[in-house]
């Protein structure tokens, strides 16, 4: 019979981790969280080494959707807080359910290896300890990821990966080519404008830019206040997009390319300035890239470009350094996991956080963290319910509006919000009983 106390370790001490951290807390499990930093925040922390701010970043998702309900921002925060605000609040958040007092700081997880029905997890800073449950959420923004396959041809200027970009300053004269039209590369794309020599904006496809505001409020808190005023999505989304363009936010009105797919099949791309200095020739809109010649860039369209810094907003590869790859399925090059946290194969190690989304942290991270909480429930006592949910998820094939979005390497693990809430919702009380239900529900 294992000895092995029934104590869950989660590792990093982002939001997620915080969020699941503090379900567990209040539902009476006992919990270690081992975080590689000196203190929690994950991207949003700026002074280590997994901070991925710069100066100028503020939210893309208004401060409505991104609180958790039961814990709002304070009221001196603007609709979309800077990352030093959000900051703050993640570490409040951690502060006032606890958390900070079942964390290891300095203590990047070094090994997760499999021992009988436990998982042996060691630290750099020392630690070695047993636990039946391990709770990965070690982030999305890990590892850069550089396009695949690379441009040909020698490219003699600088280089330089978002994750790097911490200040207009870094690139104040020079003439800069950012590659990448995600979030990330729009709003470094404004932000390097204020201080380059010029600034040249690489996209592969055509993008719906939303504004940040429309009616004087949050643009998805406006969204979601149509509600059903229209009888089917098709109407919503042809007024939206008429509403955007009105606004000034269709991209072909600037000489970009139309989008080939519905507006919500993509994750939206939150920005109400990149039009704007596209409109003033402060940015230059490009195609994708064909090569490289010396510091010249040459565009499939036959255009040419000097550059001095070539800054690539293109992505990043999942990475679990302390864990053999063989033990999990993968599809391509993520892990193939049910409702993209639960492993099919393995029936103690969750993966949270690992997900995209058009919505706030606020409207997942509650959910999120209950649905762990029944399952360590479950698991520690071997219920009727864990057993109909390991068979479940070899099984079942939930939709979570994954073929409606485009495709590409980081719409791969994009959901459909409400989606995938409803079935994290439907897989909890499948794992939980009565009582746990009742307390799921009015917490909610």
């Amino acid at each position: 019979m294992s000895t092995v106390p029934n104590k869950v370790a989660i590792v990093g001490g982002g939001p997620t981790g915080i969020g699941v951290a503090r379900e567990l807390i209040e539902g009476g499990i006992e919990v270690d969280l081992y975080e590689a930093e000196a203190d929690f925040g994950g991207v949003w922390n700026a002074e280590a080494e997994c901070g991925r701010t710069y100066e100028s970043l503020h939210l893309i998702s208004p401060k409505f959707n991104t609180q958790v309900a039961d814990f709002p921002m304070p009221e001196s925060y603007p609709h979309y807080p800077n990352h030093m605000q959000m900051l703050a609040y993640i570490r409040s958040y951690a502060r006032e359910f606890g958390v900070y007092d079942q964390a290891h700081f300095n203590a990047p997880v070094r090994k997760l290896t499999q021992e009988g029905e436990n998982w042996r997890l060691q630290t750099r800073a020392g630690h070695d300890a047993l636990y039946p449950l391990v709770i990965v959420c070690n982030g999305l923004q890990r590892v850069p990821r550089y396009p695949e396959p690379a441009y040909s041809g020698d490219f003699r200027g600088e280089i330089l990966h978002v994750r790097d970009y911490k200040s207009a300053s870094q690139v104040a004269g020079k003439r800069v080519l950012v590659v990448g039209g995600g979030n990330s590369g729009c709003d470094i794309a404004v932000d390097a404008a204020r201080t380059a020599q010029s600034v040249a904006h690489s996209t592969r496809r055509g993008y719906y830019y939303q504004p940040k505001f429309i009616y004087g409020k949050p643009t998805p808190q406006w969204m979601m206040e149509l509600g059903n005023k229209f009888p089917t999505k098709e109407e919503t989304l042809a007024y939206i997009e008429e509403v955007f363009k009105l606004a000034g936010y269709d991209g072909t009105d600037y000489g970009l390319p139309k989008p080939d797919y519905p507006l919500d099949a993509a994750h939206p791309v939150m920005n109400s300035l990149l039009l704007y200095y596209i409109g003033h020739g402060d940015i230059t809109p490009k195609g994708d890239i064909e090569c490289f010649e010396g510091k010249t860039a040459i565009f499939r369209d036959g255009t040419r470009q000097d550059v001095d810094l070539v800054l690539y907003a293109t992505g990043y590869s999942r990475d679990f350094p302390f864990l053999d790859k063989g033990l999990l399925e993968w599809k391509g090059d993520i892990p193939d996991l049910f409702l993209h946290s639960t492993p099919r194969d393995l029936d103690n190690i969750l993966f949270m956080g690992f997900i995209n989304a058009a919505g706030g942290l606020g409207d997942g991270l509650k959910t999120q963290g209950l649905f762990v909480l029944n399952y360590a429930r479950a698991l520690f006592g071997r219920t009727p319910g864990l057993e109909q949910f390991l068979k479940a998820k070899k099984t079942d094939t939930p939709d979570l509006g994954q073929n409606y979005f485009i495709d590409s390497y980081r719409h791969q693990w994009e959901a459909d919000l409400w989606k995938l809430l409803g079935h994290m919702r439907h897989y909890r009380d499948m794992l939980g009983d009565d009582a746990d239900r009742s307390r799921e529900a009015a917490a909610e």
